[in-house]
């Protein structure tokens, strides 16, 4: 929205038109109203926000996943705004109503409002997104950050003829999150460091250089039973002003090799509290220009060694583009 004068612009996308108003504030109530007028020529060229290449990338992405964007109040009630963040809320002077006189301090309040009122009318599987701000009161002001909010509830895919319905996860959420951050550079890497808004045992966090850019995860049990959802839902809240500091991920073009891939199996033994991103880390600093793919295949855990230590077996499968033709097998015969 840009302004000039007492003049404001708004660009309708849906509709395809641009309208001009006149705004016109009544002193005695300081209430804003506003008056159309009639169209006038513009010249000027259009700049573009700073943020609008990765907000389409991300929007496209989500719809393309199923999701359906959706729009919730900005204003919660303060128990939410406490609830769902450690920030201090700021606080409306003259609310609508006690459920809704603080400014939202996490999307997740309105997402999962959202998901519970389809779910009362009979939509069983839904999912939604929501990009917008959160609010948090600073010792000086107001801090405003961007986010984006992901609810999902139901069924992963309807039926047909090849499979039945199976029951939205914790890993298709964390799928639909590992294909938006793969637009971006940087590898992301989860713990279980989680509020406790997010079941303790099916929710991660997510970071990207040292820094939190999303938490996500099952609705507790408890908080499910006290908004009176019907059944498990499942939601997300990505920070955009982190994730944003990274650039998106550029595609990159080399010369197919000569020779097909192969893969390659390998099992190693680790202590039992080794993680898989403390191994792609390790596997990642060796800087193998041939290695294309490394990925784990199976894990056994619970093995004791010597010590009676609990240590864990995993397999894992990596893709290699041979620069050269792989010989197997010794063939020195020559044809008669």
């Amino acid at each position: 929205m840009a302004s000039r004068g007492t003049q404001v612009y708004w660009r309708l996308p849906h509709i395809g038109l641009r309208e001009a108003f006149h705004v016109l504030t009544d002193s005695s109530s300081g209430q804003t109203s506003f008056r159309q007028c009639k169209l006038f020529a513009f010249s000027g060229a259009v700049v573009e926000l700073p943020d609008a290449a990765k907000d389409a990338r991300l929007r496209i992405s989500l719809l393309a996943l199923g999701y359906n964007e959706a729009l919730s109040l900005t204003f919660i009630s303060p128990e939410s705004a406490q609830q769902f963040s450690s920030a201090e809320p700021l606080l409306l002077a003259n609310p609508l109503s006690d459920e809704a006189s603080a400014m939202r301090t996490s999307l997740l309040p309105g997402m999962i409002d959202m998901l519970g009122w389809n779910l009362n009318r009979g939509t069983a599987s839904v999912r939604l997104f929501e990009a917008g701000h959160i609010f948090e009161k600073t010792a000086t002001a107001r801090d405003e950050k961007k986010r984006i909010a992901l609810g999902a509830t139901g069924n992963a895919n309807a039926a047909n003829v090849h499979e039945k319905p199976r029951p939205y996860s914790f890993f298709d959420l964390k799928g639909d999150l590992e294909t938006l951050f793969s637009t971006f550079a940087g590898t992301v890497i989860y713990d279980t460091q989680t509020p406790a808004y997010l079941h303790p045992g099916r929710s991660a966090r997510a970071l990207l250089k040292g820094a939190t850019i999303a938490q996500f995860g099952q609705i507790h049990p408890d908080l499910a039973a006290t908004r009176k959802l019907r059944q498990e839902v499942f939601a997300a809240e990505v920070y955009l002003d982190v994730l944003y500091q990274q650039q998106l991920r550029q595609p990159t073009y080399a010369a197919p090799p000569k020779f097909p891939a192969v893969d390659r199996d390998f099992s190693f033994v680790f202590a039992d509290a080794t993680e898989f991103d403390q191994i792609r880390a390790a596997v990642a600093a060796l800087n193998l220009p041939d290695l294309r793919a490394f990925a784990p295949a199976e894990t056994f855990r619970g093995l004791p060694d010597k010590t009676g230590q609990s240590q864990g077996d995993y397999g894992f499968v990596d893709n290699v583009a041979e620069p050269k033709p792989i010989i197997y097998e010794r063939n020195d015969t020559k044809d008669d």
